[in-house]
């Protein structure tokens, strides 16, 4: 399941790695000294093989105030990594569809509170006779559940950028009697909607085709006219195009711990995983809700939308990391545990093959910072520069303290 693996796999080695290395973790207080402290462990970690390429930038006091990159976009050419390289950004996604349900909403196209079936063009077999709401689905209170069968196995298609069902299809497939991947008690928690938290692309990718169904705009078009171009990214929809000349090859492991090339693939649910975008794209769309859709000495995005997409839906419910974190509209406040630190987020974070990314903002602060990686950190010292460079860049000290 996307979202969490990176998560678990960085506490697991972090904790492995032990107290000892904790002084290691130490970076210098003055601003200009951590960020050259942030690029020579980026370098660091290609040299000594813990990433392929690493992209990475910090936004301070709303404004982007630095990017950089190491190592490469692609390993067999020796094409650079960079900060307008693009790549999937795997969960971080989800903000894009979460700004494109709160435009709808703002619009008046949805209501939170609406049942679903009123709004989708396809049936959906709810067990126990519980349909779930738009409040539901971008707070992953739903009920609906990924499977490794159904999502796992299906919802991933390599070979290609585009997988060979639509969205509505493989919605139909999943979630719909008929369908053969249909199984009521595997793909649908007993919880009732809005009692319990489990995280569901799934159910993501279900936002992208209620918004598309109540818009009637293929959702595709309808979040890069509100969201993407208002924001000047440079950014697409992975499945739309085959892998660009600026993008980034994705990266796997052989059984020695080589870098071993994917082949491009494409996501059934690709509202969910599938946006594609550079660490500059990131920085912008995470410096506009910062600052409430302002971008650029303009109002690229209505305020309202924006607070429609971070104001916290749900707290502290069963299934949550902490009693304290929060979802609004797909954007998280949350706790982080790396073992050897943990720190406070507002916003996502993203995981799939050969995809590593975290776009964060500091709570309480005009701050954040965004991570992107093009290959796991594979054993103990991988884990630790992952871990390292993670604090450095999330530890800041704050532009207005």
């Amino acid at each position: 399941m996307r979202y969490i693996k990176f998560i678990i796999a960085i506490l697991l080695g972090a904790l492995a790695i032990g107290y000892a290395s904790y002084v290691a973790l130490r970076p210098p207080a003055n601003f200009e000294d951590r960020i050259a402290f942030i690029q020579t462990l980026a370098d660091k970690g290609v040299a000594r093989g813990s990433w392929p390429g690493i992209m990475w930038a910090v936004v301070r006091d709303g404004e982007i105030a630095v990017t950089g990159a190491a190592g490469f976009a692609d390993i067999a050419t020796s094409r650079p990594m960079t900060s307008t390289t693009t790549m999937p950004i795997g969960s971080i996604t989800k903000v894009i569809t979460g700004l494109s349900a709160a435009q709808a909403i703002h619009d008046g196209n949805l209501d939170l509170d609406r049942p679903l079936d009123q709004t989708l063009s396809i049936a959906i077999d709810w067990p126990d006779d519980h349909p779930c709401t738009l409040r539901h689905l971008v707070t992953h209170t739903c009920g609906i559940l990924d499977t490794d069968e159904g999502y796992d196995d299906a919802g991933y298609h390599y070979g290609s950028t585009t997988h060979p069902d639509t969205l509505s299809e493989f919605l139909t497939r999943y979630l719909a009697a008929s369908g053969d991947l249909y199984d009521a008690e595997a793909n649908f928690s007993d919880n009732a909607p809005g009692t319990h938290y489990a995280y569901s692309n799934v159910g993501a990718g279900l936002t992208g085709q209620t918004i598309s169904d109540a818009t009637g705009e293929p959702f595709a078009t309808y979040s890069m006219r509100m969201v993407a171009n208002p924001l000047g990214l440079s950014g697409f929809w992975g499945h739309t195009l085959p892998v660009p000349e600026n993008g980034a090859t994705l990266y796997t492991r052989d059984d020695a711990g080589d870098f071993v090339a994917l082949p491009p693939y494409g996501l059934a649910t690709w509202p969910d995983g599938q946006f594609n975008a550079s660490v500059h794209d990131l920085a912008r769309l995470l410096s506009a809700i910062i600052n409430r859709g302002a971008l650029d000495g303009r109002q690229a995005i209505d305020p309202k939308v924006v607070d429609l997409l971070t104001t916290p839906l749900i707290e502290g419910i069963d299934g949550m990391s902490a009693a304290d974190d929060k979802i609004g509209i797909f954007w998280s406040y949350e706790t982080l545990d790396f073992g050897l630190f943990s720190f406070k987020g507002e916003g996502h974070n993203g995981g799939d093959p050969g995809v590593i990314t975290l776009m964060y903002r500091i709570p309480d602060t005009k701050d954040g910072f965004v991570v992107m990686l093009n290959g796991e950190p594979d054993g103990q010292i991988g884990l630790l520069h992952a871990v390292r460079l993670l604090h450095a860049i999330s530890t800041i000290p704050p532009s207005n303290p």
